[in-house]
C-alpha cells in the first residue's frame, strides 16, 4: 500500500501542539489566556484564531499553485476570473495546506457534492467532502467577488453539526466531554473548512461509515440560520490500525501508546499518560504543553494537524488522541518522540517560553518515553 503525497514544512507545529494540549484540557480558563498571551508578547509569528481553536497552517499546494496564486493579484480581473476555474486551483482541499486533505482530493478518496443554499441574498456551498473512518472535513464557500473585504470565517458566527438529525455530541463520551469542532480558512477568505473527528478511543460511539451530515450555520445578519445536508462516506479501504499497548516510564510520567491507525488522510494516535506520584495536570505547564514527534525509520517526520486530549477529573491521567499528516508511504516502523517545552525561571517570567533565534518555543526531549513499533511484518 502506498499513500503517495508532498512533504511540506510547517512551521507552527510546535504552537498547534501547544494550544491543542492545553485548550482540551479542563484547567482554569485564565491559565490558557495566561499562558498563550505571554507567548504573543514575545513577538511570535502570527497565528490564526477562529472559534474554539488556533489553527495553523502553511498553505502552499506546490511552488507553481504559490506562483500562480501571486500572479493574480497583478494581472487583468478577467484572466484572473480564468485561472480560478481551472479546477486544480478551485479546489479548497488542494490549496489549505493540509497534505492529508491534499492526499483525499487527488486520490478520489473526497466527494465532491456542490450543494448550495441561498438565503437572504446569502449562498452557502460545500464543495468538497473527505472521511477517512477518523476525521471528517467539509470545504465551505461563498460565490467569489473580487471586492469582498469580510472573509466567510468571520461571517459564520456559529454552527451546529448533525449525523443523522442527531447532535454530534451525541456522539460523546458525556457532557464534559464533547466533539471538538474545528474551523479554519480554506484557500482564500471566501472558503472555509470544517473539521471534527470522534471519540471512539475516549469512550465515545464511533461515527457510522455512512451517514447524513447536516450544517446548521448562523450567518451574521441573517435571522434563521442556513441548513445545508450532505451526504458523508468513508471512501478508505486501505489503511493500518494498530494497539500496540506498549509503556515507558520516566521520572513520574507513565506514558502508554494505546492505538495506531494510518490512512492516507491521517495519521492518529491515542495516548494515556499518568502521573505516578500524588501530582495532577492541573497548572503544571511543562505537562499540559508535551507533545510528541513522529518520525518513521528514516528519520522523516509528520506535522500534527489537531487533536482531542482530556482530563476527566482534573486530576493524573491525560488522554490524547492526536491526528498527523499522512506518511509518504506505509513505514516499516514508527518512533513517538515526546518532548516538553522550556519555560523562563526568573520571578516576573514565569509562564513565559524560553525561545530559540528564530522564536520559536525552545523543546527537550525525552528518551526515556520514545516508543518506536513496527508497522509492516
Amino acid at each position: 500500500m502506498d499513500f503517495m503525497s508532498i512533504h511540506l514544512k510547517q512551521n507552527d507545529k510546535d504552537m498547534a501542539q501547544i494550544e491543542l494540549l492545553i485548550r482540551e484540557t479542563p484547567v482554569e480558563v485564565d491559565l490558557v489566556d495566561r499562558v498563550i498571551s505571554k507567548y504573543e508578547r514575545n513577538e511570535q509569528p502570527q497565528v490564526v484564531k477562529h472559534q474554539k481553536k488556533w489553527h495553523y497552517k502553511v498553505a502552499f499546494a506546490t511552488a507553481m499553485l504559490v506562483s500562480l496564486l501571486f500572479i493574480t493579484s497583478f494581472i487583468s480581473p478577467t484572466m484572473a476570473a480564468t485561472l480560478k476555474q481551472v479546477p486544480v486551483l478551485s479546489s479548497i482541499f488542494r490549496l489549505a495546506g493540509d497534505l492529508g486533505l491534499q492526499m483525499a482530493d487527488e486520490k478520489g478518496l473526497s466527494t465532491k457534492p456542490q450543494t448550495s443554499v441561498t438565503q437572504e441574498g446569502f449562498t452557502l456551498s460545500v464543495s468538497e467532502v473527505a472521511y477517512d473512518g477518523t476525521r471528517v472535513s467539509i470545504a465551505i464557500e461563498r460565490p467569489y467577488k473580487e471586492d469582498q473585504k469580510e472573509a466567510l470565517m468571520d461571517c459564520i458566527s456559529n454552527y451546529n453539526l448533525f449525523i443523522n438529525d442527531e447532535p454530534i455530541n451525541s456522539f460523546a463520551p458525556s457532557e464534559s466531554n464533547s466533539i471538538s469542532r474545528f474551523m479554519y480558512p480554506g484557500k482564500d477568505n471566501a472558503s472555509v473548512i470544517i473539521e471534527f473527528s470522534d471519540l471512539r478511543n475516549q469512550g465515545g460511539k464511533p461515527f457510522p461509515e455512512q451517514f447524513d451530515l447536516t450544517i446548521q450555520a448562523f450567518v451574521r445578519g441573517i435571522e434563521n440560520p442556513i441548513e445545508i445536508d450532505i451526504p458523508v462516506k468513508n471512501k478508505v479501504k486501505d489503511y493500518v490500525a494498530l494497539a500496540p499497548n506498549i509503556s515507558r516510564q520516566y521520572d513520574n510520567i507513565h506514558l502508554t501508546l494505546e492505538k495506531v491507525k494510518l490512512t492516507p488522510v491521517t495519521t492518529s494516535i491515542t495516548t494515556r499518560m499518568v502521573l505516578t506520584d500524588n501530582s495532577t495536570f492541573t497548572d503544571n505547564l511543562t505537562l499540559l504543553t508535551m507533545g510528541i514527534v513522529i518520525i518513521d525509520e528514516h528519520g522523516r517526520e509528520i506535522e500534527v494537524i489537531g487533536g482531542n486530549g482530556w482530563n476527566a477529573t482534573n486530576g493524573n491521567i491525560h488522554l490524547d488522541d492526536l491526528r498527523y499528516t499522512p506518511f509518504e508511504s506505509v513505514p516499516k516502523t514508527i518512533t513517538l518522540k515526546p518532548y516538553i517545552h522550556l519555560f523562563k525561571e526568573k520571578e516576573n517570567e514565569k509562564g513565559m517560553f524560553q525561545l530559540d533565534k528564530n522564536g520559536y518555543p525552545k523543546i527537550q526531549y525525552i528518551p526515556e518515553l520514545e516508543i518506536t513499533i513496527p508497522v509492516q511484518p
